[in-house]
Formats: structure tokens, sequence, C-alpha cells
């Protein structure tokens, strides 16, 4: 698999993550967002996106080849990669799994709120930092998450 620069991770991110299912309704702008069950459940990525959306994590989570083929040959058209059907293994951003997507084990942001021992950068006394800000310029469904986690927080 190609190793994706920093800059290019930051660019790309956001889309690889929604590029195989549908947006989420906490995306789509579907008025006041009411936490349900299964909303609370989702793993949320320290950075804001949401683990559980992502179809790498889901084809791990179900162990489902055909999700990690159909994944691979369409991140691998969308961001010019070689990226294998076994690159397609990642168990979350926020779990102590060694299994992570690319970039995701080098993250910065995710190395800094695993150091602060935050559950996600919202909970972080220096939120949004200068890391995250540069990252939420390419991710602003991210911000709005981490922005209604923090106001939820109080």
């Amino acid at each position: 698999m190609k190793q994706l620069s920093r800059k290019e991770f930051l660019k790309i991110c956001p889309l690889a993550a929604f590029s195989v299912f549908p947006m989420p309704s906490w995306l789509r702008g579907t008025g006041a967002a009411q936490e349900t069950a299964a909303e609370a459940e989702k793993m949320i990525a320290y950075c804001g996106i949401s683990c559980s959306d992502c179809p790498t994590f889901i084809a791990t989570q179900k162990n489902d080849d055909k999700m990690r083929e159909e994944t691979a040959k369409k991140w691998s058209e969308m961001f010019h990669s070689d990226i294998k059907p076994a690159d397609i293994n990642c168990d979350g951003c926020t779990s102590n799994s060694t299994k992570l997507f690319n970039y995701c084990g080098k993250c910065d942001i995710r190395k800094c709120a695993k150091e602060k021992g935050v559950k996600n950068c919202a909970y972080c006394a220096d939120y949004p930092c200068e890391k995250l800000t540069a990252f939420l310029k390419n991710a602003p469904e991210a911000k709005v998450v981490l922005d209604d986690i923090r106001k939820k927080k109080g």
C-alpha cells in the first residue's frame, strides 16, 4: 500500500470515511441532533470523524472480505494509491488495537489525545488546538461533531 503523507491523509480522511456508505443522519443537517442509543454507541475518533461509519471499520468488525475488496478498489481509484483488501483493517481510532488504517496509527492528533487521556478532542482543555484546527479545515463535519459533544458535556 502506498504510504500517504500527512497532508494527503488530512485531505482524504473525511472523504474516505463516507465514500462507500450514505452519509449518516447527523451529517445531513436533519435539524436538532437528538442522540439515540445507536448514536451514543458510535465510536468517534479523537478528531471527530465517526469510526463507526467508516467502511474500513465496518468491514473489520463484520470480518467482511467482500466489503474489504470493494473499499480497497474504490479507495485505490479515488486516491490513486495501491490499497489492498488486506489493508482494510481497523478497530477504530480510540481502540487500543494495533489494527489501524494507514496513517491513523501515526496520526499526531490521535497520539496527542491518547497522551492526554481524553475520550476525544472535545474533552481536551486545549480544544481546539493548532493541530486540530488545521485538520478541521479539511473536515468541517468533524468540527460539528466535536462542537456538539463539547456543548453536551457542558
